[in-house]
């Protein structure tokens, strides 16, 4: 099967790998659509955790083809979401109520799923890879759904949808009135505008440099629009809710400044949730007055808490019911062969959220 590889540090090619079967708690994919994250990036330039060569990518939606022994949530024939967070529910943390941080997560790194076509082990980037036209995926990294939508907006459940709506509902608990900043408004950044508006924010603040993302945020709902490069973000926002802040204060850029941001325009008391990060060694400064005798929450926020087995279904149905609008968010359709100018793109901040099409043949025989 044809996959996108990373063989060393910056360099992608789409070639043959051949997998190896499914072991116990595993299962086959055969892969629909895969969207593309920003955080795909550290990986291809080798700031990620998983050794080359690996396949990039960890949110994608397809139908399972076998499974392993020992499955008991999987079966042949079911549609699945793939996630970029695991959730095996035997673990401590599963068993305490704490399934951001299954031991899963971090011991899949350096997953051998194949070998390319000169026999060299091929990884699974974080333990998941999604960009190719099938994968051999842990249980844990998948969810089982009955949804007919778009396989390019069913794609994006395993991240953005997943991480942002999670982050207001199931994180930050944002109540009705609340005061919203959201921090970053990409990707990940203008489902939680969305999820603000369903949870019924009273304000929601878009503070984000890029216009057209800016006015996309708007559209979707967000009452105020800041440019943090006009002035500063956190004096702005300050103003907007009578010197105190806001209430919630959602992190979504992927950058330490915005990290310490969010923490500065949050009121006392109030609610600071982080989603990003700008490397995995980055560091964050707060200010100790605050961090210490200010009562406000930092609640991390590991795909939307990491409860994926009762989300991802939860937040299917919103995109069926049609109370989400995923087509302003799919900006750009890619094939394989065109994954570097994908990557391009997203480094460039050019549109939304990209998909990669997979298995098309396949899947215009199906529609015939």
């Amino acid at each position: 099967m044809k996959a996108v590889v990373v063989p060393e540090a910056g360099r992608l090619e789409v070639i043959d790998v051949t997998l190896r079967a499914p072991e116990a708690g595993e299962v086959h994919v055969r892969l629909d659509a895969a969207a593309m994250c920003i955080t795909d990036t550290l990986s291809v330039g080798g700031d990620g955790l998983t050794p080359f060569p690996l396949i990039p990518g960890h949110s994608a939606t397809g139908t399972v083809v076998a499974v392993g022994p020992d499955t008991t949530r999987v079966a042949a024939g079911d549609r699945v979401i793939v996630v970029g967070s695991a959730q095996c529910t035997h673990c401590y943390y599963c068993e305490h109520d704490a399934p951001g941080a299954c031991e899963q997560i971090f011991d899949g790194m350096s997953r051998v799923i194949g070998t390319d076509a000169e026999g060299r082990a091929v990884h699974a980037d974080g333990g998941v890879a999604t960009m190719a036209e099938e994968m051999i995926y842990r249980e844990s990294n998948v969810v089982v759904v009955s949804s007919a939508a778009d396989p390019k907006h069913l794609a994006m459940l395993g991240c953005g949808i997943v991480s942002g709506l999670g982050a207001v509902f199931d994180v930050a608990q944002v109540k009705a009135g609340d005061s919203v900043a959201v921090l970053g408004c990409g990707h990940l950044g203008l489902w939680m505008v969305q999820a603000a508006v369903l949870a019924g924010a009273g304000q929601i603040i878009a503070v984000e440099p890029i216009e057209s993302r800016r006015l996309l945020a708007g559209e979707l709902g967000a009452t105020d629009l800041v440019d943090p490069e006009e002035s500063d973000p956190v004096a702005q926002v300050k103003a907007l809710t009578d010197g105190r802040g806001v209430d919630v204060a959602l992190e979504a850029a992927g950058r330490t400044a915005a990290m310490e941001q969010a923490f500065a325009m949050t009121r006392g008391g109030g609610t600071v949730v982080p989603t990003g990060m700008e490397s995995p060694s980055a560091t964050v400064t707060l200010h100790g007055y605050e961090f210490a005798i200010g009562s406000k929450r930092i609640l991390s926020s590991q795909t939307g808490g990491g409860d994926i087995i009762s989300m991802i279904p939860r937040f299917a149905e919103l995109l069926d019911a049609g109370a989400l609008n995923p087509s302003a968010i799919v900006t750009d359709v890619y094939e394989l062969a065109d994954i570097e100018t994908a990557f391009d793109d997203m480094r460039n901040r050019k549109g939304i959220t990209g998909i990669v099409r997979l298995n098309t043949q396949a899947q215009s025989e199906e529609a015939q």
